[in-house]
């Protein structure tokens, strides 16, 4: 009976023990993800991805530059000092490039729907950085663009959660380019208003990946009352449209101070990207949604 009730007090210490054990490798943890350093490996060749991401998430979203060849195959490389959008699927560490699909990118001044010319600033929607103004964390990035916008960015599983600060008394615009990627051809790309607060999708294209399909949803938080849509640069009638190069323009005469987008996508269909935006990300608080802080 002696040896029955020591053992049982054995095993119950035992447990108590790995638990605090377990409690305090769970805290710890959480502090050590202040020591990483999100831009190692982003310079020369690595290729390493710099943005928002979750653990095994279907979502990278995070800064493209203009795509130079095989030390930009993540999109993003540190000595670079041009963005020209944010895209929710990237690669890292690859020896080739793919994906960058989804391509989002605030801007102010007149509308245009072209990148531009990397060394010509305004030539089109692409915008100069500095890193000075960049702050990379686990699960967040955000920078001050040189064209006025303060881009925040974070990301759920299946759904990057966009949020921008337009300077006052400017005409705004958000393009979302299904041309743009990495290293592969748009083939097939569609894009359609749904109402005022509702956007649905898909891009098709071959690179690496010879035939990919990705589908997305996004809800804005603020009403949109001017969207255009194109195919490359030239204008279609309607809320819709389908071609090679589908691009598609939100417009404000008067910018939003805040204006946030929620981007669901699915490799199913645009329905299920919308689902996932609902059953991830109902709310509108970034932080929480990203459970990341400044």
């Amino acid at each position: 009976m002696t040896n029955s009730v020591d053992t049982k007090k054995i095993i119950s210490r035992s447990l108590t023990l790995v638990f605090i054990l377990l409690a305090c490798c769970s805290v710890n943890a959480q502090k050590l993800t202040s020591f990483v350093d999100p831009y190692i490996g982003s310079g020369g060749h690595g290729h390493v991805f710099v943005g928002a991401s979750v653990p095994f998430g279907a979502v990278q979203l995070g800064p493209d530059n203009f795509y130079k060849g095989w030390d930009w195959c993540s999109g993003y490389n540190y000595q670079d000092s041009v963005i020209r959008g944010f895209a929710h699927t990237h690669l890292s560490g690859t020896g080739i490039g793919d994906l960058s699909d989804i391509l989002v990118m605030p801007y102010t001044g007149d509308p245009k729907t072209d990148k531009g010319q990397e060394k010509v600033p305004g030539s089109g929607y692409a915008s100069l950085f500095a890193h000075r103004n960049e702050s990379v964390k686990p699960g967040y990035y955000a920078v001050k663009l040189n064209n006025g916008v303060f881009v925040e960015l974070t990301a759920s599983e299946r759904v990057g959660f966009h949020q921008y600060h337009f300077p006052a008394a400017q005409q705004a615009h958000v393009i979302i380019d299904l041309k743009e990627g990495i290293n592969d051809k748009s083939t097939d790309t569609y894009i359609e208003q749904v109402d005022d607060y509702t956007f649905k999708g898909y891009r098709a294209s071959s690179g690496w990946a010879k035939t990919q399909v990705i589908y997305f949803a996004i809800k804005s938080s603020v009403a949109v009352k001017n969207f255009a849509v194109y195919n490359d640069n030239g204008l279609l009638e309607g809320k819709a449209g389908k071609g090679n190069a589908i691009k598609g323009l939100m417009s404000f005469d008067k910018a939003p101070a805040l204006l946030q987008l929620k981007v669901g996508i699915s490799p199913v269909s645009a329905e299920n990207a919308l689902a996932n935006i609902i059953a991830e990300i109902p709310g509108w608080d970034f932080f929480k949604a990203g459970k990341t802080s400044r």
